[in-house]
């Protein structure tokens, strides 16, 4: 395994334990942690990106406040904040429903993201950037137990930094930070920043979507055009694409009908 430590190639590091494969979980990570990020780590076909706190992210999981997007049907570009700091997400021709969806989202609301961990440039000016795969409106209950399972992955992980690199990759992580004790104590500063920011009891898991009927209860009862009923969807928390398979759904089983091309309109 070879590790890019910001313009120094050819620097050898310890291979992370177990590859990671396609169903690995998508990390979890502040904002604030994941722009402090300066270095990857590659093995076989897999980059990591890795964080002063010891996440290993390849693919990535955040909720925050889309506060700002920008772009065209080709590509997207958008700032997601967090209690901590701000992401940077890419959506891009890889992912059509997600820059679909992007369009459709107006600035601010909370929305999920998974997509895939980069670092552009090196040294100093690396910065770490979010390559979106999927995009979903959520509410503001969403978002702060997303808050409390993030503090706490990264206290699990400042805990085994603690420890003095106990395992190969927290061991991979402090040979690149040089992490010390007062390390820890600002990202754990962090954490507790975080914690606070949000609601205490907030506990409610992320049901799974019935795109169907969550379209049906946000169409109403007038007509409207069907990019209208598309955006409605997606405000509702469904992709762009989940959005128009609802649609289909809607009308083949007769509960929405087209009184004129172009448009719906809910029996």
């Amino acid at each position: 395994m070879e590790g890019n430590t910001g313009g120094s190639s050819g620097d050898r590091r310890p291979s992370p334990p177990g590859q990671m494969t396609d169903m690995e979980p998508a990390e979890r990570v502040f904002a604030q942690e994941f722009s402090a990020a300066r270095h990857t780590v590659e093995s076989g076909d897999a980059s990591y990106v890795v964080t002063p706190g010891g996440a290993w992210c390849r693919r990535i999981f955040i909720v925050g406040a889309l506060t700002g997007r920008r772009g065209s049907s080709d590509i997207m570009q958008a700032r997601i904040a967090d209690p901590t700091g701000t992401f940077q997400v890419t959506a891009d021709w890889q992912s059509p429903d997600a820059v679909e969806t992007l369009g459709y989202i107006e600035p601010p609301a909370f929305v999920a993201v998974t997509g895939r961990a980069a670092l552009t440039g090196s040294g100093p000016r690396a910065y770490a950037t979010v390559d979106a795969e999927a995009v979903n409106v959520v509410d503001r209950t969403v978002r702060d137990l997303w808050v409390q399972k993030t503090a706490g992955a990264t206290l699990d992980r400042l805990e085994a930094l603690e420890k003095g690199g106990g395992d190969e990759r927290t061991a991979t992580v402090i040979g690149l930070y040089g992490t010390t004790d007062e390390d820890i104590r600002n990202i754990a500063g962090m954490v507790r920043t975080a914690l606070e920011s949000v609601c205490p009891g907030a506990t409610a898991e992320i049901a799974p979507i019935a795109g169907r009927d969550l379209l049906l209860a946000a169409l109403g009862s007038g007509e409207i055009p069907v990019d209208d009923a598309v955006a409605l969807g997606v405000r509702s928390g469904l992709s762009a694409q989940e959005a128009r398979r609802a649609l289909e759904e809607l009308l083949a089983a007769g509960e929405c009908y087209q009184p004129t091309l172009g448009t719906i309109k809910p029996i």
